[in-house]
């Protein structure tokens, strides 16, 4: 992200209970400011998604692929507008734009960024997604599917219950039931989503680490450091053995 001061200068906080007003004013433009693996399962009704794999690319989205001009028709999915509204079109004050992030943090900065590039109007969820789902009821909500959370839940629901996504340990991206009995699913090697990105050395070191992983247990656990306990006949002691012995 370029040099931005959320200090000096942020968009708009919106409490959750506001959310869905403003988001439903067809002048605003929703912004989901996450990467494409948190998108993937989860958005407000009608959120563009900038299909960035990062935050970092999060600036040269904006400055290349969003248009800072108010649309006179409907905006394509991608935050482009379609070419026959753009043709013979003058520049115009930056769109009323409203964003949303996980818990709010990427949106401090996003929000100075677009601010600092001519935007006028910039909200963003007070307390992210999270706050919302906590906040309001399922049968009031424009949230459509699960929410994404780098802890051991993967994904949450409405009133942060777990919800149904697992994680590839190959590529850390959430995976569905039905992604893992997809012919390139392999526990903890690859998953529909990284598989042809892999090369075969890389497949083969994931499953060595898998093999490492189920033989001594969790790698850097309270064993971490320790050499392995063996018994008589040279196999390592699982975790649960050695903890006993402690």
């Amino acid at each position: 992200m370029p040099s931005v001061s959320p200090i000096e200068r942020v968009g708009k906080y919106v409490n959750p209970r506001d959310w869905n007003a403003l988001i439903s004013d067809p002048d605003i433009v929703v912004i989901d400011v996450r990467n494409d693996y948190e998108t993937r399962i989860g958005k407000f009704k009608g959120a563009v998604d900038p299909c960035t794999t990062a935050f970092r690319e999060f600036p040269y989205w904006v400055e290349n692929q969003f248009q800072l001009t108010e649309p006179d028709g409907e905006m394509e999915s991608d935050g482009t507008i379609k070419r026959k509204q753009m043709e013979n079109q003058e520049q115009k004050m930056p769109p009323r734009v409203a964003m949303y992030c996980t818990g709010g943090i990427r949106c401090e900065k996003a929000s100075s960024f677009l601010l600092s590039k001519g935007c006028k109007e910039v909200y963003h969820l007070e307390g992210g997604i999270l706050k919302y789902l906590e906040e309001v009821p399922k049968a009031a909500s424009l949230w459509e599917g699960e929410c994404f959370v780098f802890d051991k839940r993967v994904s949450v629901e409405h009133g942060l219950v777990q919800g149904n996504f697992k994680l590839c340990y190959g590529c850390k991206q959430p995976v569905s039931d039905a992604d893992m009995e997809a012919p390139e699913w392999e526990y903890g090697v690859t998953c529909p989503y990284c598989y042809s990105l892999k090369s075969e050395d890389e497949k083969e070191r994931a499953r060595a680490r898998q093999r490492q992983f189920e033989t001594w247990g969790i790698i850097g656990g309270p064993d971490k450091g320790r050499s392995p306990a063996r018994t008589a006949d040279g196999v390592g002691k699982s975790v649960t053995e050695m903890s006993n012995s402690l």
